[in-house]
Parts: structure tokens; sequence; C-alpha cells
């Protein structure tokens, strides 16, 4: 398809190329298209899958979707802008009459260990490797490189430090595994991976048996730039599907209010483990006023027709409780 990543080699967790539109329609317009061109003539990595109109239409005509909510993935809480949107999208199909509910999935936290162990298995060196002379790393990727080359002995005394001393054991937990890999331990991390994806897809079918899952798509609005500095660990509302190998879609459902999403009286900074300080460092209601904030929608794997079909639902739903989301004029 033309497209290359900055990890060549790296399988743990595949690359994902996404396409933005600026509605609903063109993202479906755009990717019935790609469908339709058949890229698995010209591309060995495509699967060979027409479009599933059955899929398409068995989720447009569904009378009661029964939809599972994730609202926490008990790393970093959802800032309340976002926790606000989802919210919307939620009472929304609830008046049209859905089977809405709260779950708890296989741990989200547990994805993200593994996700990133395998994302660094290579001591973070390929991504290291294109530069040319003056060119520099994204602030979050140069922090994850600085944690893969320290000194084991080092890193080991850290991690005994942040888990004993400090009393965070989601920070203790990544940073224990963030180092090269020999080929034996990342085949272990591979078979850890299977069996989480498992996990999931055996709650999914026998526990949860919902149409979709809902959750923000981040905790916290669009940071400043250079803000993955900080914020960098703080991906786990995303990066678990793409462990999962999961279609997710995201649609805009509302934007920050600095009169309603500030941080409530009872917020404690100081209380927060480390990848959630990183993404609460950039929270500002204020600086983020009118910043667009949106929910995922989740689906199993290779399941873009029902996803796209139920965004489309989602956004009818919240159109006609006089919801709809205001996009920007164009002059």
């Amino acid at each position: 398809m033309g497209m290359n990543t900055s990890t060549p080699g790296q399988e743990g967790i595949p690359s994902v190329f996404s396409p933005m539109a600026r509605t609903l329609g063109d993202l479906i317009y755009f990717t019935k298209s790609m469908v339709s061109m058949k890229p698995w003539k010209y591309d060995h990595s495509v699967h060979p899958m027409p479009w599933k109109e059955d899929e398409e239409s068995d989720a447009k005509e569904k009378k009661r979707l029964r939809v599972g909510v994730m609202r926490d993935d008990g790393v970093v809480t959802p800032s309340p802008a976002c926790a606000r949107a989802l919210e919307q999208v939620v009472a929304s199909l609830r008046t049209e009459g859905h089977d809405v509910i709260d779950v708890d999935p296989p741990s989200p936290y547990e994805a993200l260990v593994i996700a990133s162990h395998l994302l660094t298995s290579d001591g973070c060196k390929t991504i290291s490797s294109h530069f040319r002379w003056g060119e520099w790393n994204d602030p979050g990727a140069a922090q994850m490189a600085l944690y893969a080359k320290l000194p084991r002995p080092v890193k080991y005394l850290w991690y005994l430090w942040v888990k004993y001393v400090r009393r965070d054991s989601i920070w203790a937990g990544l940073l224990q595994g963030w180092h090269q890999q020999s080929a034996f331990e990342q085949w272990k991390l591979v078979v850890q991976r299977e069996a989480y994806k498992a996990r999931w897809h055996d709650w999914w079918e026998e526990e949860a048996k919902m149409d979709v899952l809902l959750t923000v798509p981040n905790a916290t609005p669009a940071i400043p730039h250079s803000g993955m500095k900080e914020a960098f660990s703080s991906c786990g509302y995303t990066f678990m599907f793409n462990l999962l190998d999961y279609t997710c879609g995201i649609i805009p459902v509302t934007h920050v209010d600095r009169t309603i999403d500030q941080l409530p009286s009872t917020f404690r900074f100081k209380d927060l483990n480390a990848v959630a300080k990183g993404a609460y460092t950039h929270y500002d209601a204020d600086k983020m006023h009118g910043l667009p904030v949106g929910v995922q929608v989740v689906g199993q794997r290779l399941q873009e027709e029902k996803v796209l079909a139920v965004m489309e639902r989602v956004e009818g739903a919240l159109k006609k409780s006089g919801r709809k989301y205001q996009l920007l004029e164009i002059e």
C-alpha cells in the first residue's frame, strides 16, 4: 500500500494505519473504496476479503444492540471531559432502547505491560537507527529509549525503589521489562500475548456477549506539542486493542468546556501512579477549552463493516437526543 513503519521487523504489536476523515460518511466512503480496489491483488500483506455487506446490514438493522462500556482501565481514570463524552453516548443509546451495560474485561493493565514490553523488545534501537545528522526523536520515544538503555542493575534498583518505596506497582511493572529482550524472552512475551487474546475472546463470547464495546480513546483530550515526554505511557485505551488486533473507530462527541470539565476538589495529583501523573500533567480545562473529545467503538477482529455501522447508529442517536457534534466551519 506504499506505507511503512519506523520499526520494520517488529511483529509483536503490528503497526496500524488508520484513515482520518472530516465526517463519518467520508470515512465509510474511503474504507469501502479501498476494499473495492482489491488491494490483496498487489499487496501480499492484505487479507483477501471483500466488503461484507451482510455484516454491515445486520449491524444497521438489529433493533436492540448490546453495548458494553469500559469506563476505566484501572491505570488512568478518564478526565472529566472524556468521561462526559462517554456518558453522553451511553445516555443517547439507552434513550434509543439499546442494552447498555458496564463491563469488567480482562485486565487492561496486563495488556499495557505485555504490549509495551513487546514493542520495546529491541531496546528501542530500531526507531533510532534511521536518523540522519541533525534529526531527533519524538519526545515519547526518546523517553522509552532512555529507559531501555539504562544498565540492568541500575534499572532493577529503580524498579525496587518505585515498587516498595513509592508504592507504585503500576509504574514498577512497566519499568521491569523495558530493556532489550533475548529471543527466548521475546517468545515468552508472545505466548503471554496469545493467552491474553484468548481470555478476551472467551470473555467477549461467553460472558459479555456484546455487539460492541464503548470506551474513551484516551484519558485526556489532545495534549500540547512535546507533551508526550510525560504522557507517553498513557496510551492503554488504544494500545490494548492494537495488541488484541481488534477493530476500532473513534467519533467526536463534544468539546471540552471550561465550566463543567474542571478537576473535582477531591482530585489528588500526588496520589496518582506515574502513568496517570504523566497524563494529568497537561490536563487543564481552561487551556483545553473547545478541544474535541470523542468515544471509541470497538469490535472484534476484522469487523470493520460492523464497527462503522454501529458508529453511524451512535451518531444518529446523538443527533436524535440533541447532542449532535458540531464540526468546525470551513470558510
